[in-house]
C-alpha cells in the first residue's frame, strides 16, 4: 500500500510539474501555428516561396515565440505583473542567441514571476496611500532590468550550452539508430496523462532546434502521430466486447479527426498489456520518420491528422501518410493479441458490477447552490473542452442552466462549486482544490457518471426547495424601534446570514446599492438589496418584512414597509418587477402595515 502511495505521488508530482510546462505553451499554440504556417508556406521549399516573407521566420522563432513563452510562465506564477516580468527577463536570454531560447524561457520566466511575487508579498501592506503605483511600476523595472541584465550575461550562455548539448544528444541516438527506445519511456508516460509534458515541455524546444537547421523535426511526431491511438481504438473495434466495442467508433472520429488523443488512455489502462501495442507502435513511427527523413515544422496541436497535414512540410505528404498508416498498422496487429486474450472469457457480467466512482460524493458540500461545474484535465484544453461541452448539453437537457467550463488542474478557479474529473487524474484535483466536492468520471465520452452530476444536481435542488422558505414567519419583523436605515439594513442582514440567504459581506452590497440608488420608492415603501458586484454572496434566494408603524427614516423621507430583497441569479429583477407593481400606491403600503400580524402579512404579500 505504501508502495502504491509512492507511486501515486510521484506520478502526481510529475502532472503537475507538466501541466505548468505545457501552461507555458498552450495558450500560445496559435502563435506557434502561425510560425509554423509561415515556415511551410514561404521558405525555399515551401508552398509559396517569398524571400521577403520568410524573413519573418527567424524573428518569429527567436524572439516572439520564446517571449510568449516567458510572459506566459511568469502569468503563471504571479498574474499580469509576473507576466510582465517574463517576459523582460526572457527577453535578455534571446537577444545575441544563435538558437531558439524555449528552455531558456520556461526557466527564467516563471523565476522573474517568482521574483516579483516574492517582492509583493514583502511591502505588502507597508506602502503609503498614494504611493502603491510608483512602488508598483518601479520595482517591476527595476528588478526586471535586473534579471534581464543577468540573464543575457550569465543565464543565456548556461542554457546555450545545455540546448546544444540535449540536441547532440538527440542527434547521437538518431545517428546511431538507438531513438527508438525512447519509446520505452515516452508511451507509458503519455497513457499516464503526461502526453502534454513531454510534448510541450521536451520535444518542441529540442525539435524547434531541429527545425531552424533543416527545416523540419521528427521529434513533434512522437506524441503528434494520431495513428498510435487510432491502432488501439481500432483493435477494441474490432475484437472487444461490450461498452467499450461500442464506444471505439466514436471515439475514433474524435481521436484521428479531433486531436484529443485522451480518448484511447482509458483503453490501454483497463488492459496494461496494450502498452506494448503503443511500444511497439511509436518504435515503428520513429523508424520509418528516419527512414523517410520526415518530420514537421512544429508539432501538431491538437494532434489530429488534419493539423499533421498542415504542419506537414511540402513534398513530404506522402511520407506523412506512410508515418501515420505504419503506425497504425502495427499498434493494431499487436494490440489485437493482447485485446482478443482479454476478452476470451467475456461474459458481459462485468459491466452490471462497475466501481462506483462517486458513492459518497456531495456528503461535503455546503448549502449553496451549485452554479459553476468546472470539468479539469491535464492540460485543460482537448480533453476536458469535449466533456465539457457533452456535460452542458447533457445538464440543458435535464433542465440545468449552468455555467460549466474547462480548465487544468492547476488553474481551477476558486468559485467553483463542483469540479469533474477523470480518475487518473483525481488525486492531483483533490490535492489541488480538497475543499471541492468532485465527481469522477471513467471516460471522457459521455461517461455514465453523468448521472451523479444530474441526480446530485436534483438533490441540490430539491433540497433547497424543501428547506428554504423565501418569507419565513421568522423573517417578518413588526418593529417601531427601528427608526433609521442603518438598523434596518443591520437587521435585515442578520436574518439573511441567520437563515443561510446571504453571507455576512452583504450588508456592505446594500450599503454600496443605497450610495448608487435611493431604494425608497416614495410611496412608504423601501426595497434594500446588495449591488450587482456582491451578488456571490447570495446563497440562496429570500425576502426580509420589516414594518413600522411610525416610520422609518429613509433618505429624508419615512417608509413603514422595508422589504429586504436578496434573488439568486436574475430572481431579484423578477421580484423586484412583482414588488413594484403589487405596491404602486401609498394606500396598498398601508394596507399591509395595518394588518399587524406575521401570518396575515405573509399571506398578503404570497
Amino acid at each position: 500500500m505504501a508502495k502504491e502511495n509512492n507511486i501515486n505521488n510521484t506520478r502526481d508530482k510529475f502532472q503537475k510539474f507538466g501541466s505548468f510546462l505545457s501552461g507555458m505553451v498552450i495558450p500560445n499554440i496559435g502563435a506557434f501555428i502561425a510560425f509554423g504556417l509561415i515556415t511551410a508556406i514561404f521558405i525555399d521549399s515551401g508552398w509559396a516561396p517569398n524571400k521577403k516573407i520568410a524573413e519573418l521566420i527567424s524573428p518569429l522563432l527567436n524572439y516572439l515565440l520564446p517571449i510568449l513563452i516567458g510572459y506566459s510562465g511568469g502569468g503563471l506564477v504571479h498574474g499580469k505583473r509576473g507576466a510582465v516580468a517574463g517576459a523582460i527577463g526572457t527577453f535578455g536570454i534571446v537577444v545575441g542567441a544563435d538558437i531558439p531560447m524555449f528552455l531558456g524561457a520556461m526557466l527564467v520566466g516563471p523565476f522573474s514571476g517568482l521574483v516579483i511575487k516574492k517582492f509583493d508579498d514583502l511591502v505588502k501592506d507597508k506602502v503609503p496611500n498614494g504611493f502603491e503605483m510608483i512602488v508598483d511600476n518601479f520595482s517591476l523595472g527595476i528588478l526586471g532590468g535586473i534579471i534581464c541584465v543577468l540573464s543575457f550575461l550569465f543565464i543565456e550562455p548556461v542554457v546555450v550550452s545545455v540546448t546544444n548539448a540535449m540536441a547532440g544528444g538527440i542527434e547521437f541516438l538518431m545517428n546511431k539508430g538507438f531513438l527508438p527506445l525512447v519509446s520505452l519511456l515516452i508511451e507509458p508516460g503519455r497513457v499516464l496523462f503526461l502526453n502534454n509534458a513531454i510534448d510541450h515541455g521536451i520535444m518542441a524546444p529540442l525539435g524547434l532546434t531541429q527545425v531552424a537547421k533543416v527545416g523540419y523535426s521528427p521529434l513533434f511526431m512522437i506524441i503528434g502521430n494520431p495513428g498510435i491511438g487510432l491502432g488501439i481504438l481500432l483493435a477494441y473495434w474490432k475484437f472487444g466486447k461490450g461498452n467499450m466495442k461500442e464506444a471505439a467508433p466514436g471515439a475514433m472520429i474524435i481521436q484521428f479527426l479531433g486531436g484529443i488523443h485522451e480518448i484511447y488512455f482509458p483503453y490501454v489502462l483497463s488492459n496494461p498489456l496494450t502498452l506494448i501495442a503503443c511500444i511497439a507502435g511509436q518504435a515503428t513511427n520513429i523508424i520509418v520518420m528516419q527512414l523517410l527523413h520526415y518530420g514537421t515544422v512544429y508539432t501538431p496541436s491538437p494532434a489530429s491528422i488534419f493539423s499533421v497535414i498542415a504542419m506537414t512540410p511540402k513534398g513530404k505528404y506522402l511520407s506523412m501518410l506512410i508515418v501515420v498508416l505504419s503506425a497504425t498498422v502495427v499498434t493494431f496487429l499487436v494490440a489485437s493479441i493482447f485485446v482478443k486474450r482479454y476478452y476470451r472469457n467475456y461474459t458481459g457480467d462485468e459491466e452490471e458490477v462497475s466501481e462506483n466512482l462517486n458513492e459518497n460524493v456531495g456528503n461535503e458540500i455546503s448549502s449553496k447552490e451549485i452554479e459553476k461545474i468546472v470539468v479539469a484535465c491535464d492540460a485543460g484544453m482537448g480533453s476536458s473542452a469535449m466533456t465539457a461541452s457533452s456535460l452542458k448539453k447533457r445538464l440543458k437537457n435535464e433542465g440545468f442552466d449552468l455555467d460549466v467550463i474547462h480548465t487544468s488542474i492547476q488553474s481551477i478557479p476558486d468559485d467553483a462549486d463542483l469540479i469533474v474529473v477523470h480518475k487518473e487524474l483525481a488525486e492531483a484535483a483533490k490535492k489541488k482544490a480538497p475543499t471541492k466536492t468532485r465527481i469522477i468520471i471513467s471516460s471522457y465520452i459521455n461517461p455514465k457518471e453523468f448521472d451523479d452530476v444530474v441526480k446530485l444536481l436534483n438533490e441540490k435542488r430539491s433540497d433547497l426547495k424543501t428547506s428554504l422558505e423565501v418569507l419565513p414567519n421568522d423573517n417578518i419583523i413588526i418593529d417601531d424601534s427601528i427608526t433609521t436605515k442603518e438598523d434596518a439594513l443591520i437587521k435585515i442582514n442578520q436574518k439573511f446570514v441567520a437563515g443561510g440567504y446571504t453571507t455576512e459581506k452583504y450588508l456592505d452590497g446594500m450599503k454600496e446599492k443605497e450610495s448608487e440608488f435611493h431604494t425608497n420608492m416614495g410611496n412608504g415603501l423601501a426595497i434594500p438589496h446588495g449591488s450587482y458586484d456582491y451578488k456571490s454572496e447570495i446563497l440562496n434566494t429570500g425576502l426580509v418584512v420589516i414594518v413600522n408603524k411610525n416610520g422609518i427614516t429613509w433618505n429624508d423621507e419615512k417608509v413603514y414597509l422595508v422589504i429586504g430583497i436578496a434573488g439568486k441569479g436574475d430572481e431579484h429583477l423578477e421580484i423586484l418587477s412583482k414588488i413594484a407593481t403589487e405596491f404602486d400606491t401609498e394606500e396598498k403600503v398601508k394596507e399591509i402595515v395595518e394588518l399587524g400580524d406575521k401570518n396575515k402579512i405573509k399571506k398578503a404579500l404570497e
